[in-house]
This record gives structure tokens, sequence and C-alpha cells, in this order.
């Protein structure tokens, strides 16, 4: 038989301790745990009655995310140099 018969074959037989020790472990619980509480919050709204996670109450809410920003910039870039007329860059490095 392969090596990786083998394998799989020890992997079977202690796949169920395998499962116990994973589901003992708090961390995976609290892994999960998030998990659900995105997947909630995206189908159903945020609950009011829970405390507010930290830099959210400053947070602007009406600003889109990092990702979408930046992909907005990348595309208007696009745009101008397709235009013909790209963005200044400036010529010096920025100061520290």
């Amino acid at each position: 038989m392969s090596p990786y018969t083998w394998i799989l074959r020890t992997i079977h037989v202690f796949e169920d301790r395998i499962i116990e020790a994973i589901l003992r472990q708090p961390s995976w619980h609290r892994f999960v745990g998030r998990i659900h509480r995105s997947v909630h919050e995206r189908q159903y709204g945020r609950n009011p009655h829970e405390p507010l996670a930290p830099g959210e109450a400053t947070a602007d809410p009406d600003a889109t995310g990092r990702s979408t920003g930046f992909l907005k910039h990348f595309v208007d870039e696009l745009r101008n140099q397709a235009r013909g007329r790209p963005s200044d860059v400036p010529r010096e490095p920025p100061k520290k």
C-alpha cells in the first residue's frame, strides 16, 4: 500500500478524537459565533440592543468601505487615462 493510503487510514481511525478535540476548544466556538453573528447581521441588520463595537461610534456610517474607495479611484484613473488626461502625480516624494 502507498503511504498516502496509510495516512488516510490513520486519519480515519482518529477522526472522532480529532473532532472531539476541536469541539472542546473555546476558540472554535468563538470563531463559529463570530461567523454566525456576521451572517445574521447581514441578513437581518444590526441588533440595536447590543453595545457598539470599538471605533464604531466614531465611524462615518455613510462612508463606503476601503476596498470600494480603492476600486472607485482605480476606475477613475483608468477613465482619465483612456480620455488622454492622466491625473497629475507630484514629482517630489511625500514628506514624513
